[in-house]
């Protein structure tokens, strides 16, 4: 979202800069949850400061460089991260297909997501600009993927509602999506529920 707050600043775009404006700060508040509730926070603290150097390296480049080309590298590189974290829940998909449960996808994130790049590809295409157009295009197919695997296999163990083992949970997709925005509220919940688990098993 900020990557795309500092895209909307260059192109004077007030509604792409409202909007990941208004993203950044539920992305900063929703971070700051995953950190409370973390078990690793050193881990956490260091994916952030890496991706802070980044950003600001990023938006100092595009600032100071007299190079009309600056702003083209800076686009392409909101689209790689866009499409990086879009992509990022079909690292499962191995695991869904081997176990033939899409437990691990979310269906509500994954329709939202998709509705989501469809209508900013439509703005992208209303305003004429392809940086809006592709990442969008190529993101809602990402989604269609998983509603397509939800679809296929189901959500076997969370209709099951069985407990949850947190030793044989999939690997997190922080790896990938640290840089993102709203999907870390996936991600938090998740660690929230193992945390409150293992509480629960310490107890007995």
């Amino acid at each position: 979202s900020i990557l795309w707050l500092k895209y909307g600043l260059i192109k004077h775009d007030h509604t792409i800069t409202f909007v990941n404006g208004t993203g950044a700060l539920i992305s900063i508040y929703i971070l700051a949850m995953f950190w409370k509730h973390s078990a690793a926070r050193t881990r956490v603290e260091l994916k952030v400061l890496a991706t802070a150097i980044a950003g600001v390296v990023l938006v100092s480049y595009v600032d100071q460089s007299k190079d009309p080309e600056a702003i083209e590298v800076f686009s392409l590189v909101c689209c790689f991260m866009s499409l990086l974290f879009l992509a990022s829940p079909l690292s499962h998909m191995g695991a869904v297909i081997a176990r033939r449960d899409a437990s691990v996808l979310l269906p509500s994130v994954a329709a939202l997501a998709f509705f989501n790049n469809v209508l900013w590809a439509v703005y992208g295409y209303v305003h004429e600009d392809p940086y809006m157009i592709m990442p969008n295009l190529v993101g809602a197919f990402f989604c269609s993927l998983q509603l397509a695997l939800i679809a296929f296999y189901g959500r076997a163990a969370a209709a099951s509602r069985l407990p949850v083992d947190a030793d044989n949970m999939p690997d997190s997709p922080l790896d990938e999506a640290i840089g993102a925005s709203s999907g870390i509220a996936v991600l938090a919940a998740e660690n929230v529920q193992m945390t409150e688990i293992s509480h629960d098993n310490l107890g007995a």
